[in-house]
Order: structure tokens, then C-alpha cells, then sequence
């Protein structure tokens, strides 16, 4: 997305805010082929609620999301900003966007150890689910997740097919 639409006047800096060394960003930036500037250094918000954490700002300077970039709200945002600018013009300039909408929104998930992740969950196959985070699919074992958020998945999900 940097590169489609830094001409238009789209800026994308990652801002580092854990504390890891330069060659450590430099690895994870090469790993994740990412070409915008990665800041070091700051600390975090307190207003932001998880890692990564992305703020667009529309070419006028407006801050039109804040959140995780993963977050369908995201592309939307900065299609938003470049339209309302008129630098997308036509069908095919403007960013894709993932159809259908996950069976659960992006929130915190836990598993029977205790430890958590943030995502949305897109569907269950079997028994995993498939969970989207950082704009990935990744599935999981649903009987590694707390009793808990196994039952707001399977509530989730039939709810879903008695909608369809």
C-alpha cells in the first residue's frame, strides 16, 4: 500500500516502540519485505490498545484510523482518504479489500495456557479456527482456546449459519 499510493501522498512510517535493537527491526522489516520507515525509540500511547498499531492520516493530515492493521477498517480508511482527495479514480486504482466479514470481529482471545493473541475469527473448519491477524489466515486448534472463548466461537458460528 506504501508504494502504491506514497505518489499520492499517502505516508506510512512503522513507529518501533519495544525497545528492540536497530539490526532486530532491520530483520523483521527484510523478513516482512516492508519499504516504509520504521521510527525507534518512542513510547507508546496510551491510547493504543495493541502491536502492531497503525494511525493513516488522509493527505490533508486528518487522522482517519487508528487500530491494528490487520482491521478491514483499515485499507477502507485510507481508500476513504485517497478518494476524498480525488486520487483514486477509477475501479482499478483503488486497494483491495477482503469480501465477507469475519464471524467475529478482531478482539483478544486466550488459551487454556493463558497466553493471548488479537484476532478476528473468519470461519471453523473442522476443529480449528481460522483466525485473521497481522492479514494472515492461521488456523488453530479450537480446544486449545479457554472454555470461554470455544463457547463464543461455536455460538458465533451457528448464529452465522442459521443467518445464511
Amino acid at each position: 500500500m506504501d508504494k502504491r499510493y506514497r505518489d499520492k501522498g499517502l505516508v506510512v512510517i512503522g513507529d518501533e516502540c519495544q525497545g528492540s535493537t536497530v539490526e532486530d527491526i532491520e530483520e523483521v522489516a527484510k523478513d516482512n519485505r516492508v519499504g516504509f520507515t520504521i521510527t525507534k525509540g518512542t513510547t507508546r500511547s496510551p491510547s493504543m490498545q495493541g502491536i502492531p498499531h497503525v494511525i493513516v492520516f488522509a493527505p490533508s493530515g486528518e487522522a482517519v484510523f487508528a487500530g491494528h492493521p490487520g482491521d478491514d477498517k483499515f485499507e477502507r480508511a485510507v481508500k476513504k482518504a485517497l478518494k476524498d482527495v480525488g486520487e483514486i479514480a477509477k475501479e482499478g486504482d483503488e486497494p483491495e479489500v477482503e469480501e465477507g466479514k469475519p464471524v467475529i470481529d478482531e478482539r483478544s482471545w486466550t488459551n487454556a495456557e493463558g497466553k493471548t493473541i488479537r484476532a478476528a475469527v473468519l470461519r471453523v473448519e473442522g476443529d480449528k479456527v481460522v483466525f485473521k491477524m497481522n492479514g494472515k489466515e492461521i488456523p488453530y486448534p479450537l480446544e486449545k482456546l479457554s472454555e470461554d472463548d470455544q463457547k463464543a466461537i461455536k455460538e458465533a458460528t451457528a448464529k452465522k449459519s442459521e443467518d445464511e
